[in-house]
């Protein structure tokens, strides 16, 4: 029991040592590029603040005039990040440095301890299986892509792909079917589509290729392969339902000239422009010597991998991880690779996650426990013939690269990239450890850690580095702070601001404050059909601030100068956030309606175009009051006296899922100037209520529980009768 344990608490502190920039030190972090700076910190920060006020993140109301959180896919329903978001906040209101760097090296040992049981169930020894684990959760995609959402994503691969071995091998096979089913749902959860999506795609081929191959046995894995996808759609839903649901009504930017609709198609283009270039696989083995580093594993990963798959091709398993790691690489080329774009143009979904590189995933994942079964085999003695050419070879190369460096330094006073030298170092030292092992001169045990170590100090050059706090590749840390005095400025206001940020940094999650727009993938199709940047869009929807280095407005006037260099001025025209009118007017189509609002003759405070039927409304000369009570992520209440029968407008997001009442009753939500959210209320003095809850969400969550409990069930009690041979090796 005690080696059981050991092991993995090994890997964990390995894991933590490895990061100790983040771990032990103040002076780094991970988050040192736009992306992380200024849309995933804020994204933090508004699911923290909500997970503090005892709330679920479902609506944002800070970007986009309101957007459904959860809906956008960004991570906020994997269960793995809801206990860092529950921690306490500083004194400011905002999430810890420290908890965002554990939560990142958490990360990184799930994954890895994933990775191991993977390989001890793959009947790897310990030694071989910690190797193969930290191939996976320090090396290669896992460690190159920081996104929390598309790690979140990735980390369940290894899970996923045991029990679908298990199924193959024939141990327990129900149990493992559903457990299959049940992590390949939980990486739906993670967040970001695209890993999901190919691991999907994967791992049906895996199903089908076996039913293919073994007639006798198809009825029996086609029964499995359909609970597997029962028990995978179910446990996704809570993720998967709103975000389908937020798909259909949003558009996506895609890296196309403009943004695409659900049903429209991602021009291959954008498939062309990421995709992985066939000069990059020098890569493997050197980090930025081509244009992409994504792929690097390093020379001593590279090496055993190889080692594994020419001397265990017989085992199921290997061919399997070979299979996955050699079709993720030839995928990931994309444009280069016919295949992908018939997949492309033939597979559903193929399409849509739009970034082939990303693929490398699954070649980093399958080189994992490959490289594990090359351990083995190099302990084992196997393939000593291939050992003492793979040391051959090792040796020619790094002598080589230092030869030439050394020759052509002496010519040209030539400085030789760091990288290369570092790889040919490492070749040679490896290509030592391989002789000492082939000659008996070192042990089994020095061996073992001489080869980790390797692969620690390979993998630490590149993927242990993150930049200085005070350092990024184009943001610092220090940006989340900079315009402290300007939301000071704008929360001290009586009425509710809304502004229009001029920088690509999602303020308005970062602060609490409602900003016009944000930095995000998608935003709904109806707001972006106003056209927001014009003053009239801007007035109705309550920009009340422009924040800026210069007024871009001639009526707007100097409210605040900020240190940043960006000054807040008010827009004088602005309406309130909330507002009656007694009339609507029929829109034919979409043209007619941005004519409307653009139109200087057309008065939007008193008159509401609208493209659906607009409800029956009283004109009378008395006067109207209204007013937002209170607010928060989700709700929002308001008060109101009315002359006679109107419309009480917010200009908020209309979206499903939101349910207003009047005085306690139910009522309808109509959607004014094609985006905004109206309630009619009679004559009198009403309260009026308006809160979000979706019945996306309430159908996903549900399907989720139903999952993980089906998965749960039968993955304990089912299949009991599955063949012995199949056993995993006990731990």
């Amino acid at each position: 029991m005690k080696k059981a344990v050991a092991t993995p608490v090994l890997l964990v502190v390995i894991c933590c040592g490895f990061y100790w920039r983040l771990t032990l030190s103040h002076e780094y972090t991970w988050l040192g590029s736009p992306d992380l700076v200024r849309m995933e910190a804020p994204r933090f920060q508004f699911q923290a603040l909500r997970w503090n006020q005892h709330a679920f993140p479902l609506w944002d109301p800070y970007q986009w005039c309101g957007q459904p959180f959860l809906g956008q896919i960004v991570g906020a329903a994997n269960p793995v990040n809801w206990p860092f978001f529950r921690l306490p906040l500083d004194k400011s209101g905002k999430i810890k440095l420290a908890v965002l760097h554990w939560y990142y090296v958490f990360l990184h040992c799930l994954g890895g301890l994933f990775a191991y049981f993977l390989c001890r169930d793959q009947r790897r020894s310990r030694a071989a299986s910690l190797a193969g684990a930290l191939v996976f959760a320090l090396g290669g995609f896992f460690s190159s892509a920081p996104w929390p959402e598309v790690m979140g994503g990735y980390l369940w691969t290894p899970l996923v792909f045991l029990f679908l071995l298990r199924v193959l091998r024939g141990y327990r096979p129900a149990a493992s079917a559903a457990l299959c089913g049940l992590f390949l749902g939980a990486a739906w959860l993670g967040g970001h589509h695209e890993i999901p999506i190919y691991v999907s795609f994967v791992v049906a081929a895996v199903w089908l290729y076996h039913m293919a191959a073994d007639r006798a046995a198809r009825t029996r894995l086609a029964r499995l392969a359909a609970l597997a996808a029962l028990v995978a759609i179910l446990t996704s839903g809570f993720q998967t339902v709103p975000g389908y649901e937020y798909a259909k009504l949003a558009h996506r930017w895609v890296g196309a000239d403009h943004p695409v609709s659900w049903g429209e198609t991602i021009p291959y283009a954008v498939d062309t422009t990421y995709s992985y270039r066939p000069g990059s696989l020098v890569n493997l083995f050197v980090p930025y010597l081509a244009n992409d580093a994504n792929d690097y594993l390093g020379v001593v990963a590279v090496a055993l991998a190889i080692l594994g798959v020419a001397t265990r091709w017989k085992e199921r398993g290997v061919r399997v991880f070979a299979a996955v790691a050699l079709c993720g690489l030839l995928f990931a080329m994309g444009a280069y690779n016919i295949f992908h774009g018939i997949a492309y143009a033939v597979v559903p979904l193929f399409g849509k996650a739009r970034v082939p590189y990303r693929l490398l995933a699954l070649c980093d994942f399958g080189a994992a426990p490959l490289a594990a079964y090359g351990l083995d085999a190099l302990l084992a003695r196997s393939g000593t013939w291939l050992v003492r050419r793979m040391a051959i070879g090792l040796a020619a190369m790094g002598g080589g690269v230092y030869a030439v460096a050394l020759a052509a330094g002496a010519v040209h006073a030539y400085d030789p990239s760091e990288h290369v030298m570092f790889a040919a170092l490492v070749a040679l030292l490896l290509a030592g450890v391989l002789t000492a092992w082939q000659r008996n001169i070192a042990t089994a045990r020095f061996t073992t850690v001489a080869i980790v170590c390797l692969l620690l100090a390979e993998m630490g050059f590149v993927t242990g580095t993150f930049p200085e706090r005070a350092r990024g590749d184009g943001a610092t840390i220090a940006e989340l702070h900079a315009y402290d005095d300007i939301a000071g400025y704008l929360r001290s206001q009586r009425e509710l601001v809304r502004i229009d940020f001029d920088n690509s940094f999602n303020f308005g999650d970062w602060e609490g404050i409602d900003v016009l727009t944000g930095f995000g993938a998608g935003v709904t199709s109806n707001l972006l059909l106003l056209e927001r940047w014009k003053p009239r869009v801007q007035d109705l929807l309550g920009v009340t601030y422009t924040v800026t280095k210069t007024p871009n407005r001639p009526e707007q006037e100097l409210a605040f100068r900020g240190s940043s260099g960006l000054n807040v001025y008010r827009n004088p025209h602005a309406f309130p956030r909330a507002w009656t009118l007694h009339q609507t007017a029929a829109m034919k189509n979409t043209g007619d309606m941005q004519t409307a609002l653009a139109d200087p003759g057309f008065d939007l405070s008193a008159a509401a175009p609208m493209l659906d039927a607009g409800p029956a409304l009283e004109k009378c000369g008395l006067p109207d009051e209204a007013r937002v009570m209170g607010r928060n992520a989700g709700s929002v209440n308001f008060q109101a006296r009315m002359g006679c029968r109107g419309m009480l407008v917010i200009a908020d997001t209309w979206y499903p899922g939101w349910y207003a009442t009047v005085d306690g009753h139910p009522a309808r939500i109509y959607e004014p100037y094609a985006a905004l959210r109206g309630v009619v209320v009679e004559r009198g003095f009403h309260k009026i209520e308006m809160h979000y809850r979706p019945r996306s969400v309430l159908v996903g969550g549900m399907m989720s529980v139903a999952g993980i409990l089906v998965g749960l069930v039968v993955g304990m009690w089912g299949g009991r009768r599955g063949s012995g041979s199949g056993d995993p090796l006990q731990a």
